[in-house]
């Protein structure tokens, strides 16, 4: 008996004094890495930027960014996969990085069981914009107009395997439409092309968009939103043209690599909720024109899976396969 208590003693001595184990209550003892996938000054980039500093305060220890860009995500995603799960190295994950390239790559190198869900930030939703030339002015028109001029009509992206791409090969493949791809290094490089009427429509994050469609330099066919936009009301909803399913919302969150332990992410859970609930977060998400979420592991978790899902589908029906 007094062997196998030291033994236990010994293993939980051992368990507390690692990394990976570390789940007691005065975990945070150094600062944490906040890997951000993209570029500095993006989208994601500046809510980390928002975020990182309360998330701190929250926490009692400083959040560092960590820019990670490359390959629509993928690379600093795949960083903070192998990282220790020990809770000092966390991701700014987004639709793109998991639900969609899983999705398309199927040699990449990591996969969503990969990640522990921590916290749902906001919800991103999208717009359809076309050139102004397009004799249409709603999704649901062009849908028709391109069924009648086939091959005539092509769809941009901010590149290959990202969710603009799926999304227009889903608005092809269901509508049986004659479309080419035509793939951009973002899509503010799109933005060019499609004003000058040698791109036809795209899909975008509204944040993106509403500028051009306000200087009427694009025309707006759907909004992603369940109301119409005050700043462009003429733009329809998706849902007003019996087409919300092709409103495919973008979301960003944190995660964790797999095995980090629950109480850690819970907690960091509960930091980025009481972060989103201060009044700059918020004001912030709002001029972005996303909206704050704050869902936990459990939901986050669901609504990764479920969209997860639904990019699986696209990418099997539209024939999209990327090494």
């Amino acid at each position: 008996m007094k062997h196998i208590s030291s033994i236990v003693i010994a293993g939980l001595a051992f368990l507390s004094c690692s990394g990976v184990a570390l789940a007691a209550p005065d975990w945070p003892t150094r600062p944490i890495t906040l890997v951000v996938p993209f570029s500095a000054g993006g989208g994601n980039d500046s809510v980390a930027r928002l975020l990182a500093p309360a998330l701190g305060e929250e926490l009692g220890q400083s959040v560092v960014i960590d820019n990670r860009a490359g390959a629509g995500g993928t690379v600093g995603a795949g960083v903070v996969a192998q990282a220790a799960p020990d809770g000092y190295t966390l991701l700014i994950c987004s639709t793109g990085n998991l639900a969609v390239a899983t999705a398309v790559y199927p040699k990449l190198g990591y996969r969503i069981q990969d990640f522990a869900p921590i916290a749902h930030i906001a919800n991103t939703p999208t717009i359809w914009v076309a050139a102004p030339q397009v004799p249409a002015g709603s999704l649901k028109e062009f849908i028709s107009l391109a069924k009648r001029e086939p091959g005539k009509h092509n769809y941009a992206s901010s590149g290959n395997g990202t969710t603009p791409h799926l999304a227009g090969a889903a608005m092809a493949t269901r509508n049986g439409l004659e479309m080419q791809h035509i793939p951009y290094k973002g899509s503010a490089a799109a933005y060019p092309d499609l004003a000058g009427g040698r791109v036809s429509v795209m899909m975008d994050a509204i944040i993106s968009a509403l500028p051009l469609v306000e200087a009427g330099r694009v025309k707006g066919l759907a909004v992603g939103t369940a109301q119409r936009l005050p700043q462009i009301p003429s733009v329809p909803t998706l849902a007003e043209q019996g087409l919300a399913d092709m409103g495919y919302t973008g979301w960003v969150g944190l995660c964790a690599p797999r095995g980090t332990p629950a109480p850690v992410v819970e907690k960091i859970s509960r930091g980025v909720k009481a972060a989103l609930g201060r009044r700059n977060m918020r004001d912030f998400l709002v001029r972005q024109m996303a909206e704050p979420v704050g869902d936990g592991p459990g939901k986050f978790s669901q609504t990764i899976e479920r969209d997860a899902a639904t990019w699986r589908d696209i990418a099997k029906s539209s024939g999209i396969t990327l090494d």
